[in-house]
């Protein structure tokens, strides 16, 4: 799904602000994602335009006013069609790999440095996604407790995998 039917799929539960949007972006998107946050407003911007949401400022004493965003029926409309419409095989980008394609160029120690230090990396974001368990549990749907499971067993997979090429590597003969 892209960026627009994201942001109406959280609107379609309950009216946020754009800082609301990003907070629920990061605990549900982040490590599965593409999008970025730095998309949200724009399209906020966007679909405001195209009246797919509508905009209310509320004044606060003391603290930043609030920009408000409510789907409309259109909104309504546009999400349940994105939702509808047939999955599209997106191919993966996988820097991993393509460096590893090229590891010949490369001594046995800089091949396992890198292959840890992206082992490394992913180790952290399942920490990170980990981390978010007790939030997503508290507050997530059936279907969005299978997103969260997906991805825990996504990350462990690319974990078991990039495991799997250091062995590989420590086993080499230098060359």
């Amino acid at each position: 799904m892209d960026i627009k039917s994201t942001l109406l799929g959280f609107l379609s539960r309950q009216s946020l602000t754009g800082y609301e949007l990003k907070k629920r972006f990061a605990i549900s998107f982040s490590f599965f994602s593409g999008l970025s946050y730095g998309s949200i407003y724009p399209a906020l911007k966007k679909m405001e335009k195209e009246e797919l949401v509508t905009q209310k400022l509320e004044i606060q004493d003391g603290a930043p006013n609030r920009k408000v965003y409510t789907i409309t029926s259109a909104g309504r409309k546009a999400f349940i069609e994105a939702l509808k419409e047939p999955f599209h095989w997106e191919m993966p980008k996988n820097t991993f790999l393509t460096r590893l394609f090229f590891f010949a160029h490369l001594s046995p120690e800089e091949r396992q440095a890198a292959a840890r230090e992206h082992l490394e990396a992913l180790q952290e974001t399942q920490r990170q996604i980990k981390a978010f368990r007790p939030k997503i549990e508290a507050g997530a749907d059936f279907y969005q407790l299978q997103c969260y499971h997906f991805g825990l067993r996504f990350y462990q997979d690319i974990i078991r995998n990039v495991s799997e090429v250091i062995r590989a590597l420590e086993k080499q003969p230098d060359e």
